[in-house]
């Protein structure tokens, strides 16, 4: 029953895309606009900024080498061009389905890893303000902007991820962790980390693409069928990402 659910919601978030993207064309750009606001520019600068910096932004990784954990980690923080990637491509995500776990419980604590902006949180916090939101990312551009964009939001805490160790320290009832696991070199001791840092009956939603090279790392590629089993046989999956599939897949685990 629960997996239906889950994926009629999903359902639901994709007619929430597309009707979303239809309406955006008769307004002002909502994300453009809070990116103005951030940057101290009008949104059609915004705009144009973000289509400069898509090019230039995929030349910048092959400038230099990016083998080691500084070097990959570094590709971030030399651009700030995921702020405008990540507002805008997040505009019209609904993310019913994360928030079913939400709603199923009145207050808990959530967390969003390899957050960026914080897009998940931004959709949430309103809907549920009993809960407590916590975002971690490396300390670069888009975490900056995630302080900012929850400067006057209370229950959002920060931390940063570092090349070790793993930065979560309390427990939590739900954990996101979304385009982000391909984008690692050690995506099984990522995963592992998660699930010593979830509550018993907590969820945890992630996906993993298989497309190794330039950002998606190859020795995070190694390890993706490792990662798919363990979760699978470590956690109770209501959706499972398939090992043999190239795609991100969608994974549901509850802890049990």
């Amino acid at each position: 029953m629960l997996k239906l659910t889950i994926f009629c919601l999903r359902f639901l978030n994709i007619l929430y895309y597309h009707f979303s993207t239809l309406l955006e064309k008769r307004k002002t750009c909502v994300w453009a606009s809070e990116l103005s606001r951030y940057f101290k520019v009008t949104p059609d600068k915004i705009i144009n900024q973000y289509q400069q910096k898509r090019p230039q932004t995929a030349l910048l990784w092959s400038k230099k080498k990016r083998k080691t954990k500084e070097q990959i980690h570094s590709f971030y923080q030399e651009t700030d061009y995921f702020i405008y990637r990540q507002t805008y491509f997040h505009r019209h995500k609904s993310y019913l389905d994360i928030a079913l776990a939400l709603l199923l419980k009145p207050a808990g604590k959530f967390c969003e890893y390899g957050g960026g902006v914080g897009p998940i949180t931004n959709k949430l916090i309103n809907f549920f303000p009993n809960w407590q939101y916590h975002i971690t990312d490396l300390d670069c551009p888009v975490l900056s902007f995630a302080k900012w964009r929850f400067k006057n939001k209370r229950n959002v805490s920060f931390s940063t991820v570092t090349s070790k160790p793993l930065p979560l320290k309390d427990k939590f009832d739900v954990i996101v962790c979304h385009q982000v696991l391909e984008h690692v070199t050690n995506p099984l001791d990522v995963v592992k980390h998660f699930v010593d840092h979830l509550n018993s009956n907590g969820w945890l939603y992630l996906d993993f693409i298989y497309e190794p090279g330039e950002e998606n790392i190859e020795a995070g590629a190694k390890q993706r069928k490792q990662v798919l089993k363990f979760l699978r046989t470590t956690l109770k999956p209501i959706c499972k990402i398939n090992p043999n599939s190239p795609k991100e897949g969608y994974g549901l685990y509850i802890k049990k």
